[in-house]
């Protein structure tokens, strides 16, 4: 899939927000190129391109520069396949955020979420492959406010960044997007970020279920193995993952799975500037982290879900990554 998309889930939120402001949803997708017959099934997708121009119609028919936010407001976590469901039952807001990360693909490939670790902060960054002020902006608001309202739905109503950064204009009136977000919003800047207090993100969530975050994040997996088949390391990530469990997967083995030679895999790789036993490392140091943040997991448990064959090979690893033992990971 080379087109880049957007899961159908957002366009079905986008239907029901146009509604709330008495428009003809059916009538503004058309108008947008979208045909609901066909593109509003559960697990479709639907052309980044029309959706851009469906933001623009949007912010045009309801006379709201705050549209975005209403959007976001209005979603529910089906609409996020599987990822909204890890998303509430994750440990922390911090694991959240890494799922966030990790599998953002499934909400757009329109763009990609980073996450970056300060002393006292975490910034995230919501980065797209576009310059300053082509996207439309209610877009860009929207997903932003739409990651503030999944930390809302795992925290409480009150949960607010520390600092919002929009590349949008400031909008004419501020109101909406100063009771929205509850904290200072630099507008105009380079990149569309938020930041939020290290503690805030690191703190137990009150549903945090580690069990149904696990069965949820199989569901993203398997969908993102069936429909991201443009994207060769969404794939390979995917697969990977899976077969972890069962021991370390051979490059021959996930080449196989993902339908490439050996040879094609490792080219394909390397073309993208990194290598299959970069890819196995980065997942495993990734997913180590992650796991260890739970804490129903003993150090045992992780080993096996890492598929190394001794805790002892496990910890040495994890500390070549980060300089800590995952006891001492633990504690800390």
């Amino acid at each position: 899939m080379n087109e880049i998309t957007t899961h159908s889930g957002i366009a079905h939120v986008m239907a029901s927000t146009l509604v709330k402001y008495g428009c003809d949803s059916q009538a503004l997708f058309a108008q947008a190129g979208i045909d609901v017959t066909q593109n509003m099934a559960a697990n479709d997708r639907v052309a980044a391109t029309s959706m851009q121009k469906l933001w623009r119609i949007a912010v045009q028919e309801t006379g709201d520069e705050s549209f975005g936010l209403a959007y976001a407001e209005n979603l529910h976590l089906g609409a996020l396949q599987g990822l909204g469901f890890s998303w509430i039952a994750s440990s922390t807001l911090h694991d959240a955020f890494m799922r966030l990360v990790r599998y953002y693909r499934i909400i757009s490939s329109a763009g990609e979420v980073l996450l970056e670790e300060h002393s006292d902060q975490y910034k995230l960054w919501y980065k797209i492959p576009a310059p300053k002020g082509v996207a439309a902006p209610a877009s860009l608001d929207a997903a932003l406010a739409t990651f503030i309202q999944l930390c809302r739905f795992a925290k409480g109503d009150s949960f607010s960044p520390c600092r919002v950064e929009l590349q949008r204009q400031k909008p004419a009136n501020t109101v909406k997007f100063d009771t929205f977000f509850n904290c200072p919003i630099d507008y105009d800047g380079n990149e569309n970020c938020l930041y939020f207090d290290r503690k805030e993100l690191e703190s137990q969530l009150p549903m945090a279920n580690p069990e149904l975050a696990r069965v949820s994040d199989q569901v993203v997996i398997d969908y993102l193995k069936r429909y991201d088949k443009g994207n060769i390391v969404s794939q390979i990530r995917a697969s990977i993952i899976e077969w972890l469990p069962s021991g370390t997967p051979t490059q021959e083995k996930i080449a196989s799975d993902v339908h490439l030679s050996p040879r094609s895999l490792q080219r394909k790789l390397s073309d993208l500037g990194t290598s299959y036993k970069v890819l196995l490392e980065d997942i495993r140091k990734d997913l180590a982290q992650h796991y260890l943040r739970e804490s129903d997991r003993s150090i045992g448990e992780v080993t096996y879900l890492l598929g190394f064959s001794e805790p002892s090979n496990f910890a040495r690893s994890f500390k070549r990554w980060t300089g800590l033992t995952p006891h001492e990971y633990q504690q800390k």
